[in-house]
């Protein structure tokens, strides 16, 4: 006999859960001021004084501050790149070794539009930016 007719024949549904997967984005954005979402987005990735880790989950976005790492004697872009991002988004320059490092972790960089970083969050959830294809800035020496 088999499972069906020791049932009587009866028809009925077996439940069954499906775990769908959560994406999280994350994106680092170089700023020039901690304001919050108000914050000025630096025109320079190496030389920003601070960044936003903006983690986007579906229409949400949870956004963390830290000082550039530089302070600290260690380069932006490798810090950034151990943090495990998907993405930076800058609006202006990038230094060549910061872009060489971050592409060789499988980190892109992305062009955005704007002066807030509420700006930059609204233009990544809605879609509105560009793959970086610049060859990035040649260094500086100095402060």
């Amino acid at each position: 006999m088999d499972f069906l007719s020791s049932c009587g024949g009866a028809n009925f549904f077996v439940p069954y859960l499906v775990k769908l997967a959560v994406v999280v984005v994350k994106v680092v954005v170089p700023l020039d001021s901690l304001e919050g979402l108000e914050s000025e987005v630096a025109e320079h990735f190496g030389r920003a004084p601070y960044f936003a880790l903006v983690e986007l989950e579906g229409g949400e976005a949870r956004v963390e501050f830290f000082e550039n790492p530089r302070r600290l004697g260690r380069p932006p872009g490798a810090y950034v790149a151990e943090m495990g991002v998907d993405y930076v988004a800058i609006k202006g320059g990038i230094g060549v070794k910061a872009l060489a490092l971050l592409r060789e972790r499988g980190v892109k960089v992305l062009e955005v539009e704007g002066g807030k970083l509420r700006d930059v969050v609204e233009a990544l959830k809605a879609g509105k930016y560009r793959e970086y294809t610049g060859e990035g800035c040649p260094g500086r020496r100095g402060p």
